[in-house]
């Protein structure tokens, strides 16, 4: 059983304490997606961007490598009566979707876990489309922050520890497009990344 497996049903309450981050960065994700894309989120958790893709997609396919998590998410869709949302266990770094297939890719708050981040990121700009969007906001995560030594009590462990400008360094050395980085302020603040993809 994996940390995510493990913390599954404290994720949602893990993500109240971090109010505004989550509030701004949900109208971010809503902002972007395009009326009537067809949108991949990957390590969606328990499915908070999923919900704020689906408000202007035709459909979202809310992916996560923890089947717990993704067990969350099915109940609170059901509850919440989403229907253009569909699951499935994906491994960001191994997706078997074809090139070209989404018009919008997510990946919020994992970046900063993976000691690979940049193969992540080009495998997500593989399956959307040229001139599609990948967003990729992740915590700019400090080790002090009161939540984040919660967490590594339970067994989490970062990678990375981005700046604005470490994180938007790291995304345009994927090489996958024009990059935007912007700062969203929370207790643990957000790096929110979008990249129009170029091919």
């Amino acid at each position: 059983m994996t940390f995510w497996d493990k913390i599954a049903g404290l994720y949602d309450i893990a993500e109240s304490l971090n109010p505004k981050a989550y509030r701004d960065m949900l109208k971010g994700i809503t902002a972007v997606v395009p009326q009537g894309a067809k949108v991949l989120d990957c390590a969606a958790g328990t499915g908070e961007l999923s919900i704020a893709a689906a408000v202007k997609a035709e459909s979202v396919l809310c992916t996560d490598m923890s089947l717990p998590m993704l067990e969350r998410a099915r109940k609170k869709f059901a509850k919440k009566g989403i229907k253009n949302i569909s699951f499935g266990e994906r491994d960001i770094f191994d997706l078997p979707d074809e090139n070209d297939t989404y018009d919008v890719s997510i990946a919020g708050n994992v970046l900063h876990l993976l000691e690979e981040p940049e193969k992540a990121v080009r495998e997500l700009c593989r399956v959307t489309k040229n001139g599609g969007r990948v967003i990729v906001p992740t915590f700019m995560a400090k080790n002090s922050s009161p939540l984040i030594m919660l967490y590594t009590l339970l067994g989490y462990r970062a990678f990375s520890s981005y700046t604005v400008e470490s994180y938007e360094k790291m995304l345009k050395g994927c090489g996958c497009g024009k990059v935007k980085v912007t700062k969203i302020n929370g207790l643990i603040p957000v790096a929110f990344g979008v990249i129009k993809v170029q091919k």
